[in-house]
């Protein structure tokens, strides 16, 4: 809902989700015990809440990740939510900066790959901006992580913009480092379009397609996001008034 600009259901939304699922939420523990299906239902419900800015598990998370920057990054922290922490700690220069630098001196691909995902969520889009100009310079940050990137800070609510205007700009240097039919131009383009829903985004995001194809750049997946956008903009016509109206009645 927040990259459609309707505050007032996401926010209503959000409200319900963390009314609904906070029992379950209170019961979790910051661990990996259990069962397979505890554990993926604990990380995924701690998430949420973090997500939601629950504040015990904001507190929690935050906390972790301090004594973890103390432990100058030995702290073993539970597996299930590693990626929560490591979320919550890049809200602040500090902790992603430190993550940035955890980040360069990882050798493990698994743990490089949470660490990204951390820094991705920042609420703070110079700092985004920062992770996808290191991308492109292919040094700190793998050319071959680039299209998983972009993915990411374009489903933070703060980075779809900047990720899809980033995509535009740089696109003849993006055909430099990946071939136009490669999977990874695919999931750069789907990743940065097609979450959009207002007709405004669905004409610029023609026009840009048009552009390309003009110049000799033909893909399937140009049809597949206009199709895709189409279809979000016909669903909250037909079902945003309704979802507003029962949100209202249910918070």
């Amino acid at each position: 809902m927040d990259r459609s600009n309707i505050s007032d259901v996401s926010e209503n939304l959000k409200r319900y989700l963390l009314q609904y699922f906070k029992p379950l939420i209170d019961r979790q523990s910051w661990s990996d015990e259990g069962s397979v299906w505890d554990r993926m239902l604990r990380s995924a419900l701690l998430k949420l809440a973090c997500d939601l800015n629950h504040a015990p598990c904001i507190q929690k998370a935050a906390e972790l990740f301090s004594q973890w920057m103390e432990s100058s990054g030995k702290l073993n922290i539970p597996a299930d939510v590693l990626k929560i922490v490591y979320s919550v700690g890049a809200q602040t220069t500090e902790g992603w900066n430190y993550l940035l630098e955890q980040y360069e001196l990882s050798v493990s691909s698994a743990e490089k790959n949470k660490i990204l995902y951390g820094l991705s969520t920042s609420k703070h889009q110079e700092k985004l901006l920062k992770l996808l100009e290191l991308g492109m310079e292919g040094k700190v940050i793998k050319t071959q992580d680039l299209a998983p990137l972009l993915h990411a800070i374009a489903r933070n609510p703060k980075g779809q913009q900047l990720a899809w205007d980033f995509v535009r700009e740089n696109w003849t240097h993006l055909l430099k480092k990946f071939d136009l039919g490669s999977f990874d131009i695919r999931i750069i383009i789907s990743s940065t379009t097609s979450h959009f829903s207002c007709k405004d985004k669905l004409q610029e995001v023609k026009l840009f397609f048009e552009s390309l194809e003009s110049q000799g750049s033909h893909l399937d997946i140009f049809q597949i996001v206009l199709e895709t956008i189409t279809k979000n903009i016909k669903w909250l016509e037909k079902n945003l008034p309704t979802l507003r109206t029962w949100l209202l009645v249910s918070t």
